[in-house]
This record gives C-alpha cells, sequence and structure tokens, in this order.
C-alpha cells in the first residue's frame, strides 16, 4: 500500500513538472508512469490465469528437526511472475494444534518452481496441509492479484531418528524359530522353503537332491533349505496417548523410532508391542516397510498401560523371544528387566547418541 502511494505521488509530480516547466521528458514520464499500470495488471491476470500448482509435506524432518512445506508452482504464460506468495496452514487431525508456514519465491515465463517454507517441532501425527490462494506481484509490488487454488494434503509425520548404539548378538539374530520369513543367506533345515540350488557335494544327503532339476540338466543338484527368523526381540511400549506432555511425547517416539532403526541396522527381526481396546496388539519390523506400517497403524490407535510381559505370554503363548526391551511413559527404557537409561525428554538426542543396547 505504501509503494502504491508513492506511485501516485510520482505520477502527480511527474504530471506537474511536465505542464510547468513544459517538458518532454517529464510527459515522457508521466504518460509511462500512467500506462505502467494497465500493463503490470494485464501480465499480472495472464500469470494468475495460467499458474498452476501442487501441495506437498514432507514427513520426515532434515537435520535441524524442520518439516518441509512445499508449494510446486508452474507459470505456463509468458510473462514474468516477479513474486508469488503464499500461506500452508498445517493443523494434526489428532491433537488440532496449528501452524502456518510463509512461502515466496518467483517465477519466470514457462517456468515451474518450488515455493518452500519450514515448520519445527511438528509431533508424530497425521498432519493435513492446506494452501487456499496465491497471491502474485508485479516487479514493483505495486500490484497484485490472488488466485484461489484450495489445495490440500495429508502427510504422516514421522519422529526423528538419532545416533544411537545398538548391539544384537548372534544369538538374538538367527535364533531358531517358527516365522513366516527366512534368512537370505544362512541355510537351515526348513522344506518349506529354498534358499538356493547348487551342484551335488559328496556327503550331501539324498533326500536333498531336486529330482527334478536333475533331470532336465543330467546332473545332480541339491536343494539348500532355509532357516525360518522369528521376531527374537520384542519391544513393549508401555505408555498412554496423551498422557505425556507435548515435548515428553516427542522424545518418546523420537526413541522408538531410533532404537528400532536401530535394530533393522543390526539385522535383528523384532516385534513392536502395544495395548489399545485392553488387548496387545503387536507389529513385526523386518525392514524399513514394516515400520513404516507400524507408523501408520499407531498413529490412529489409542495406546493404554498394562502389565506388558504377563499378558504377552498370554496372548501369545509359546512364542518364546530372547530380549524384551520396555519403554515407559516416564521415558525409562529397561532391557531385560535392566534400566538402561532415563531420558529427559530435552536431551532426548544426546542421551540416545551416548546410549549402549546390548539385544
Amino acid at each position: 500500500m505504501r509503494n502504491l502511494l508513492f506511485y501516485i505521488l510520482a505520477c502527480i509530480v511527474f504530471g506537474y513538472l511536465a505542464v510547468l516547466y513544459r517538458s518532454d521528458a517529464f510527459l515522457v514520464l508521466f504518460l509511462t508512469a500512467v500506462f505502467l499500470p494497465p500493463c503490470s495488471i494485464f501480465m499480472l491476470w495472464s500469470g494468475r490465469k495460467h499458474l498452476t500448482c501442487s501441495l506437498t509435506l514432507s514427513s520426515y524432518p532434515d537435520e535441524a528437526g524442520k518439516y518441509q512445506a512445499c508449494l510446486e508452482a508452474t507459470n505456463n504464460s509468458k510473462f514474468y511472475l516477479a513474486e508469488l506468495r503464499a500461506k500452508v496452514a498445517l493443523k494434526n487431525l489428532g491433537s488440532g494444534r496449528n501452524c502456518k508456514v510463509k512461502l515466496s519465491g518467483k517465477a519466470g515465463a514457462g517456468q515451474q518452481v518450488k515455493l518452500s517454507g519450514k515448520a519445527k517441532e511438528l509431533e508424530f501425527g497425521m498432519w493435513q496441509a492446506e494452501c487456499r490462494s496465491i497471491t502474485c506481484y508485479d516487479c514493483f509490488g505495486l500490484f497484485h492479484v490472488k488466485k484461489k487454488i484450495m489445495l490440500s494434503q495429508q502427510a504422516l509425520i514421522l519422529p526423528a531418528c538419532h545416533e544411537t548404539n545398538v548391539r544384537a548378538g548372534i544369538r538374538t539374530k538367527i535364533s531358531f524359530s517358527d516365522g513366516e520369513w527366512h534368512h537370505p543367506q544362512i541355510g537351515g533345515n526348513d522344506p518349506s522353503e529354498t534358499l538356493k540350488v547348487r551342484e551335488y557335494r559328496e556327503g550331501d544327503r539324498m533326500n536333498r537332491i531336486h529330482w527334478k532339476l536333475s533331470a532336465r540338466t543330467d546332473e545332480l543338484l541339491v536343494a539348500e533349505l532355509s532357516m525360518p527368523i522369528g521376531c527374537n526381540v520384542v519391544f513393549f511400549l508401555n505408555a498412554r496417548a496423551g498422557a505425556m506432555g507435548k515435548q515428553a511425547g516427542r522424545a518418546y517416539w523420537e526413541a522408538v523410532h531410533t532404537i528400532s532403526q536401530g535394530l533393522l541396522e543390526e539385522e535383528c527381526c523384532h516385534f513392536l508391542v502395544w495395548r489399545e481396546g485392553g488387548k496387545l496388539q503387536r507389529k513385526a519390523i523386518r525392514d524399513v516397510e514394516g515400520l513404516a506400517e507400524f507408523w501408520g497403524r499407531i498413529s490412529i490407535g489409542r495406546m493404554e498401560r498394562g502389565a506388558f510381559q504377563e499378558e504377552y505370554r498370554q496372548e501369545f503363548p509359546g512364542e518364546p523371544y530372547v530380549s524384551a526391551i520396555e519403554w515407559n511413559q516416564e521415558l525409562e527404557l529397561y532391557c531385560n528387566g535392566s534400566l538402561q537409561a532415563k531420558v529427559s525428554p530435552g536431551r532426548v538426542k544426546e542421551q540416545l547418541s551416548g546410549l549402549m543396547l546390548d539385544v
């Protein structure tokens, strides 16, 4: 608004000087100033008409712990858009918390640009990003036009993952157990799954010979059987949804993410176990896809507290495990009944980096 007032004042001054001094130079400046607004408005209107947008919200934080909201704008017109501005409203669908991210940038003719802004301290859960309009400004910042875009995007915001020290012993990694998953490299005695087929060696058992393939190739081939792998570590999440404060809740889920990722890096399959609706729920974590599925399930659930190890034996009888990790809402971490860490919400990154967890 201030720029527009200065512009109008300049037009009046140029017009007055052109009449007062009968100057062609001031007259040209006056006429240029008079015809500039309709030209600028026409270019803005054309750019607005041919502007297309899409909205995204990142699920993972960057190194600074911030989440990126991005508006991808494509200027399909023949005119330069000196500045684009937009606001993205973020809302946690669980807690109802709101925040806004401001975006700005410029787009040349026929150019696709990304207007990005960062929001910090978004707690774990399902968030909705909404952008209702985008505003286009001219080169001088005098005029602008607004375009309604009404974009909405939902994203599951995942907790940050920090460095930690998780060590899984050989017994924990490859302890024989009934399971639907088989080790990709180590052989075993499960006849339901074949690891690989190789040439016959002296000493191989006759019942391991693959007779059909041997008949096709005219040489004896042996089928090496796979070893079934169960989830030999059980990670109990003993907390009640909504009982922790904002900072403590963020620290809780960051620790879950960090330790679970640490177990995966050690090639240690594990169960994440929580209580919901008066009954234990569990999710087998064998890869990052399984962990992503867990986040999707837990984000819409209502966790409860309980006597997990006793309930687990009753709920899943005959399914032994090697190690049990328990993480409660007081931010106390236990492994096989021994206290490993008492985490402070403001120092979760520092304390996890110094943690030595042997399972």
